[in-house]
């Protein structure tokens, strides 16, 4: 097989447990992208919460963000295929999380906002504030949710709901209408919220037509649950070492943990 495009899930899989990406797959991408395959970042991020990386890498296509809520083009600063949440659905979201204590984070057209400081934020600001400033991520701190999705020119990718009482989360998921939202575990105590039918496979696939490149050319890393229906859209879906159980049985391959030289090695053998 011939592959043309190369998926990558960011946290978990491209970077690995420093936030950093190895010299190996920096390498490995480098001499894929030398063959004419595209490589493209399929996350859970905020655009400008990719942009460090993108830069990292010199890559020039498009981004799939928020679980596959938008397409966003970098050079130009547009957005395609975009399926935001409504003002409505950002009330139900900021009821339910008040109603069990949860933290909020809410990702707006060209930022990140919170209104509590809490250990992941302040972990997250200060990343953000380390990086150059031409590539730093936009995040900031509101006061009130509401000013913001009531505003008639914002548009709402996500939440993410974040707390250290896991049965409140689980409690808070099963009250979101599976109708309205789309609910995805990005780590063990987050919840990424989106508008319902948004995945990180329906998106890749949009991207795909438009390449006109067929999903069984594809290959696909990821590591957790919001991956899978990216790795079981293409044809060699692979789940990194540290994905739980139920990850790897949904891809095709399994490499090693995100702290070794498993993406690069395998991408010395499919390519």
């Amino acid at each position: 097989m011939t592959y043309k495009v190369i998926a990558f899930d960011l946290d978990g899989t491209l970077l690995n447990t420093k936030g950093q990406i190895l010299d190996s797959s920096k390498q490995a991408i480098a001499a894929a992208r030398a063959k004419g395959v595209k490589v493209v970042i399929v996350t859970g991020r905020h655009h400008t919460a990719v942009k460090p990386y993108y830069h990292e890498l010199q890559l020039d296509t498009p981004i799939v963000c928020c679980n596959g809520t938008y397409i966003y083009h970098p050079a130009t600063d547009e957005v395609e295929l975009a399926n935001p949440l409504s003002a409505h659905q950002c009330e139900t979201v900021l009821k339910i999380a008040e109603q069990h204590h949860l933290d909020l984070l809410m990702y707006s057209r060209d930022a990140m906002n919170y209104e509590k400081l809490n250990d992941h934020m302040t972990k997250f600001t200060q990343w953000a504030a380390s990086c150059p400033e031409h590539v730093r991520p936009n995040v900031r701190q509101v006061s009130d949710f509401a000013e913001i999705f009531h505003h008639p020119k914002e548009q709402i990718w996500k939440f993410v709901i974040s707390s250290p009482n896991r049965a409140d989360m689980e409690s808070a998921v099963q009250n979101l209408p599976v109708s309205e939202f789309s609910c995805e575990w990005s780590w063990i105590d987050r919840v990424d919220i989106a508008n319902n039918g948004n995945s990180k496979g329906g998106k890749l696939l949009d991207l795909l037509k438009q390449w006109q490149v067929d999903p069984q050319e594809v290959i696909a890393f990821g590591d957790n649950h919001n991956d899978t229906s990216m790795l079981t859209a293409v044809g060699y879906g692979v789940a990194m070492g540290n994905a739980e159980q139920e990850v790897k049985d949904q891809a095709k391959f399994v490499t090693t943990a995100n702290d070794e030289n498993g993406i690069a090695d395998l991408l010395a053998k499919l390519l």
